[in-house]
């Protein structure tokens, strides 16, 4: 028997990051794909009837703004003239005939049908081939995200964004600006712009050099407490071993990064470098992040001596 997901759409709102579709909007570079299966079709049906909210930065505002979305409507014409229909509730009902279908009978038989789980038939097949989810911004509903998705059998694949996934991401950088050198931010821009545009290996070399650097950095931060030599002998993930307060925690126990960027310029295919980019960028923005938080300290233990030393100097 399937499982009996819901009797009816659920009415409360959810939030983007619990909504795997919604995610992969959100996270997937262009031309990645997900499948749609019986295991996450409420979270389909949920973002097709609007209830689901993202939290994006907003190119318009400069500033993270959560978004809304307004239920999926298409329209279609019979004999008595054109009407509109909630695409949610088509998908909702579809999948209700599944469960009554495998639902025993009076008599105690059961009735089944030995048809393969599809989320639509044919009746949505061409309003949802193509679709365009519009996002609006909570603060000015002039501003838009709109993500378009094109749908064949029981996968989804993201073929269009706007703002692209570049403008989403490049205002991050600003958070790192005083630690990233003018050479590495451009270079981590191009690779999000690559990923953004479905270039997955291209993408890791951008990444591999960018890390390379970081690592030289902060070996050049760490000084003498490294001996020089051995430095250059060992292997990159034998380097990041030893610039063991130097990098994030989170890099020192998993110095395989290096290898993984290595794996996806030469061996991984391009839907997995697309799909591992996110986390392979995240491990560089985890050793800008650890110096900016030590700028930031250092910044505010400065600031804080100089009034000091004012105060003093007024009272003695």
């Amino acid at each position: 028997m399937r499982n009996n997901i819901f009797y009816s759409i659920p009415s409360n709102i959810v939030s983007g990051k619990d909504n795997v579709f919604a995610n992969f909007l959100q996270s997937a570079g262009l031309y990645d794909s997900m499948q749609i299966g019986e295991d996450n079709i409420q979270d389909l049906i949920l973002l097709l009837d609007g209830k689901v909210r993202i939290s994006a930065y907003c190119k318009e505002c400069k500033e993270e703004r959560v978004f809304t979305m307004e239920p999926y409507i298409h329209f279609d014409e019979n004999v008595t003239g054109c009407y509109s229909q909630k695409l949610s509730e088509e998908v909702w009902g579809i999948q209700k005939s599944y469960i009554l279908e495998d639902t025993p009978s009076p008599g105690g038989s059961v009735k089944k049908q030995n048809t393969e789980w599809k989320w639509k038939n044919c009746q949505i097949e061409n309003v949802s081939r193509i679709l365009m989810f519009q996002f609006v911004c909570g603060m000015n509903e002039e501003h838009h995200l709109d993500y378009i998705v094109l749908t064949t059998d029981n996968s989804m694949m993201k073929i269009g964004q706007y703002p692209s996934v570049a403008d989403m991401t490049f205002p991050e950088l600003d958070a790192y600006k005083h630690v990233i050198s003018k050479e590495d931010r451009k270079e981590l821009g191009t690779a999000i712009g690559l990923f953004a545009s479905g270039v997955g290996a291209g993408s890791y070399v951008y990444l591999r050099r960018i890390l390379e650097r970081l690592i030289y950095q902060a070996k050049a931060t760490a000084g003498d407490s490294i001996d020089d030599e051995k430095f250059k002998q060992a292997r990159m993930a034998e380097r990041i071993t030893m610039l063991e307060g130097y990098l994030p925690e989170v890099l020192i126990k998993n110095t395989t990064i290096y290898g993984i960027l290595s794996k996806g310029i030469h061996e991984l295919s391009e839907e997995d470098c697309r799909k591992y980019f996110p986390v392979v960028k995240e491990c560089i923005y985890q050793i800008l992040g650890l110096w900016e938080s030590i700028r930031k300290k250092q910044a505010d233990e400065a600031a804080l001596n100089k009034a000091l030393s004012v105060v003093f100097s007024s009272i003695k």
